[in-house]
């Protein structure tokens, strides 16, 4: 990877970005992106509509049909047809300063979008494009509710020079750059030249391939996948008996006691149950070397360029000022090996659908070991220090509330029902559960707590595992203090801090110490004339 953005950064001098007045048209290849795009939009779009058809009719065996061949080479065909159909209507340039691009086939689409708004410049290379040359980049902007804009096919060289281009307009809004430095002699268009000073990388971190398998591991999301599936398990499960069958091998006769003991079945039952978690462990791992594989982070004056991936190449960039806030995230088993995911988030603008990978508001820098995850936190926020704070916890309070106001209610209702039907396994599966959701709470209580050192705020939450939570007082856009009448009369309150990359609530405090780090982050937010978009 590193090799061929070296190549594509040396080929962009000379490149001229802006198209003038004539509309550029995508590379052929384009046809590809855009098929795949339709075919994955379908196919969302029928995922609502497998499970009830799943549920109404015999999923194997209408798959063996003709109509249902029909209809799948019917689907696949119109997908196909739409791929063209989009990469003909779609056309953009590059003038002025503006991006602007036509796009859609039944609803036209007409993006305008000034370089200087421009805040993420995002390059993405498919596998199928990269035999080519050939890149996809996404435009973000501040405010926007997804990505802005999508130049789909241009050569990877072209790429890096509108992501320079990008980055000089906005340093001619700060006025870090003289206007020199920018313009041809003519004045006319705008061109890169091998005059401007070349951009020096610094590696910050790299992900080995046992650090990417340890992350697969420690953050398995399979589970995702097997809720998802649920309609199938009947036919599954059936279809899995016959195979048995057509083997010898009777499910029913297994559980039979003449034919097998206890303790065996329980032993069959027990090396199936490791043999599916090793395969979902194995699909897990699978599916973070596919996106993690190559991984650098990696600084180039006050930008944080993020490279990844096995088959598609992701390139992402972000301003170090726009950083919102620092994430360092820890479950059980990351606890266990010492492991930190950590989390550099800008905004909450990109969809809430987006992966954490492809997202072009958040870097994530995967299971590196607790000292790497100072070391970087330290590099974005000097001074940041997530664990040796004294955080200021809740009130036990927190607990009562929520088991009083959310649990007491079923839970005598489960111990009622269960007592007047004389099912005693009902009142201790509610025990069961009460407990459970008691010693849940109790767990979120003790870790969640909240500090702030005159320089940064820090907030700490989890249960089982734990998370830490770093940002800096001034770049808060709203702050909010809440109290219900039972908290007013306790001397307690709950705080809320709205920053671009989203809220952070802390409830349940002592009221004095709320009103006192409120205070404090007004007097940061009116005092700071830093600039951080």
């Amino acid at each position: 990877m590193t090799d061929q953005v070296s190549a594509s950064e040396s080929a962009v001098n000379n490149i001229q970005v802006d198209t003038g007045d004539d509309w550029q048209r995508l590379s052929p290849i384009a046809i590809v992106y855009f098929t795949i795009r339709n075919i994955l939009t379908t196919f969302q779009g029928l995922i609502y509509v497998i499970p009830a058809l799943a549920v109404t009719f015999n999923v194997f065996d209408n798959l063996n049909s003709p109509e249902a061949y029909i209809g799948i080479s019917a689907i696949i065909l119109l997908t196909a047809g739409s791929g063209i159909v989009s990469f003909i209507m779609y056309k953009f340039r590059v003038h002025n300063q503006h991006v602007e691009i036509h796009s859609g086939v039944f609803q036209r689409r007409y993006t305008n979008l000034p370089l200087w708004r421009i805040q993420n410049v995002k390059i993405e290379l498919p596998f199928y494009y990269r035999p080519f040359g050939y890149a996809l980049v996404v435009l973000d902007t501040a405010g926007s509710g997804k990505e802005e804009a999508k130049i789909v096919a241009v050569p990877l060289a072209y790429a890096h020079a509108l992501r320079k281009r990008v980055l000089i307009e906005k340093a001619q809004q700060n006025e870090s750059v003289t206007a020199n430095a920018l313009t041809s002699p003519d004045g006319d268009k705008t061109l890169i030249t091998g005059e401007q000073d070349e951009e020096k990388e610094e590696i910050l971190n790299t992900r080995s391939v046992g650090d990417i398998i340890i992350h697969g591991i420690t953050n398995n999301r399979v589970w995702i996948i097997l809720g998802a599936a649920a309609p199938f398990y009947d036919d599954v499960f059936g279809f899995v008996s016959e195979w048995l069958a057509e083997k010898g091998l009777q499910l029913n006769q297994l559980v039979d006691e003449q034919a097998i003991a206890w303790w065996q079945f329980s032993l069959y039952a027990f090396v199936v149950l490791m043999m599916v978690m090793a395969a979902l462990a194995l699909l897990s791992v699978g599916g973070a070397l596919f996106t993690f594989y190559g991984y650098t982070l990696s600084r180039a004056d006050d930008r944080y360029i993020r490279r990844s991936g096995l088959l598609n190449k992701l390139e992402v960039s972000m301003r170090a000022s726009r950083i919102q806030m620092i994430t360092a995230k820890q479950d059980w088993l990351d606890k266990i090996l010492k492991r930190v995911n950590l989390y550099f988030e800008q905004n909450t603008t990109a969809s809430q659908q987006v992966q954490e990978l492809m997202s072009p508001n958040k870097l994530i820098v995967p299971s590196v070991t607790e000292n790497e995850a100072i070391e970087l936190s330290q590099e974005v926020m000097p001074g940041c220090n997530l664990h040796a704070q004294t955080y200021q916890t809740i009130s036990k309070r927190f607990i009562l509330h929520w088991l009083s106001v959310a649990w007491t209610v079923p839970f005598l209702l489960a111990i009622t029902v269960g007592v007047v039907s004389e099912h005693m396994d009902v009142v201790v599966l509610a025990f069961s559960i009460f407990s459970g959701v008691a010693l849940l709470l109790t767990l979120r209580w003790w870790r969640w707590g909240i500090a702030f050192d005159r320089r940064y705020i820090y907030v700490r939450r989890g249960r089982v595992g734990v998370d830490y939570l770093c940002f800096e007082p001034y770049k808060v856009q709203q702050v909010m203090v809440k109290q219900s009448v039972f908290m007013k009369r306790r001397k307690l309150a709950t705080l809320k801090v709205v920053l671009a990359s989203g809220a952070v609530t802390v409830p349940f405090l002592p009221e004095s110490y709320v009103y006192r780090l409120a205070d404090s982050i007004l007097i940061e937010v009116e005092s700071t004339r830093r600039s951080w978009m």
